[in-house]
């Protein structure tokens, strides 16, 4: 090899983000070494060479899937065949585990070192994989703590690194500041919308959402919406959906947490924007919404066969559950302390921060939730104590352990 290169794979919006810092931080310590592979805008900004853009191959639900897998098969293949090439050192698979799992074989066979970023979710569904994992992954990289004991306790070499996004998010975001910089008027309630980074996501939730803003607009007509696009190529789609709602909304083409960091709650999708929301001190309900049949598979087939059956969507509710298990402490206990129980819609367990998934995302259950948000003091104080407990948590450990110089020693640099 003329020079040190690196492999990765990153197959979808999150992913992308939380790569990219990684990768900064290897070409800082180390700016001779190649990085090439799939990803998104985040990551060619970074330094990476993109071989594919991760909207090749990202697809939600049996539907949208089927019609996708040609490009998605001539990603794989080109994984593939770099990972044969004998040209990289180290391959870094991101998440994406349905692809990144298979290709971590092909590269042990290849005698490329496997690095893999942002754990697959053994601890919520399909926990047999960590006997793939332990075989085919040289280093885990968990950006959740109670990930690393779960992972060492089944032999696979795991370190927490801690959560990119603590350093990107800052705890003392000033409100008022942001308010100012957005054109959000001081002295009206803002309210956040934020319906996912998928097209098809967006279709199916912001209707339902722009409904339940207006419920809550009848209640409070003080209020202005603020939705941050979760990229530029997206504004048409939510342009188009938000012309058929009489609604104040204000569309920002900012990173989302500084609107939510703005706003005094919101509505948010399932994904990474949880854990923006939270870490931004914004109270928040989740949202979810699939089609039929995708819904139907994970309810009927999949939870009942390979899912963890206290599995929830919300990151805040892994963690603040995991939490109360290991310590009996944490966001979870500050809220039912508080006297606040708001129950899974699902399993009927007591959760940190509300969910609200398929059938039960309706209008009306998201207007309540941010009706209580505003009227109600102690909720939100709870909210906003159990949320600096997450930051917390997910602060890294040390710079012995970050995950670019783990990186680097797979590397051999």
């Amino acid at each position: 090899m003329s020079e040190p290169s690196i492999l990765l794979l990153a197959g979808e919006a999150s992913g992308d983000h939380h790569a990219a810092s990684l990768v900064r931080d290897i070409k800082r310590l180390a700016p001779h070494v190649r990085v090439t592979g799939i990803g998104g805008d985040k990551l060619a900004e970074a330094g990476m060479e993109l071989l594919h853009h991760y909207r090749e191959i990202n697809t939600i639900g049996l539907s949208e899937g089927l019609g996708s897998l040609r490009r998605i098969l001539n990603a794989y293949n080109t994984m593939k065949r770099e990972l044969r090439s004998g040209r990289h050192s180290v391959f870094i698979p991101v998440d994406y585990p349905d692809v990144n799992i298979r290709l971590c074989l092909f590269a042990k066979n290849a005698g490329v070192k496997v690095c893999y970023y942002i754990s697959p979710q053994i601890w919520a569904w399909r926990k047999g994989r960590v006997r793939k994992i332990a075989a085919r992954v040289d280093r885990m990289m968990t950006i959740f703590p109670f990930e690393e004991t779960l992972y060492r306790e089944r032999g696979v070499k795991a370190d927490f690194v801690g959560h990119t996004m603590v350093g990107e998010i800052p705890a003392d975001l000033d409100k008022q500041a942001l308010r100012t910089e957005l054109g959000i008027d001081a002295d009206r309630d803002a309210v956040a919308l934020l319906p996912g980074s998928r097209p098809a996501e967006i279709h199916r939730i912001l209707p339902v959402m722009c409904k339940a803003a207006r419920i809550y607009l009848d209640e409070h007509p003080d209020t202005e919406f603020q939705l941050p696009l979760a990229g530029p190529h997206l504004a048409g789609t939510v342009r188009d959906i938000l012309a058929g709602y009489d609604l104040p909304v204000k569309v920002h083409a900012v990173e989302a947490p500084r609107v939510m960091g703005a706003c005094d709650s919101g509505l948010v999708t399932s994904g990474t924007a949880t854990l923006q929301a939270a870490l931004a001190r914004m109270p928040h309900v989740v949202v979810y919404i699939v089609d039929k049949w995708t819904w139907h598979l994970a309810i009927k087939v999949l939870k009942p066969l390979v899912m963890d059956k206290d599995i929830h969507v919300a990151i805040a509710n892994v963690l603040s559950i995991a939490a109360e298990k290991e310590t009996h402490s944490g966001p979870l206990k500050e809220m039912l302390d508080a006297g606040h129980h708001i129950p899974c819609q699902e399993c009927g367990r007591p959760l940190f921060v509300p969910e609200r998934l398929q059938d039960n995302a309706t209008p009306q259950h998201l207007a309540e939730w941010l009706l209580r948000f505003r009227a109600e003091e102690s909720l939100r104080n709870a909210t906003l104590r159990g949320f600096d407990l997450l930051r917390g948590m997910l602060a890294p450990p040390g710079s012995d352990r970050n995950a670019a110089r783990i990186v680097m020693e797979c590397l051999g640099e």
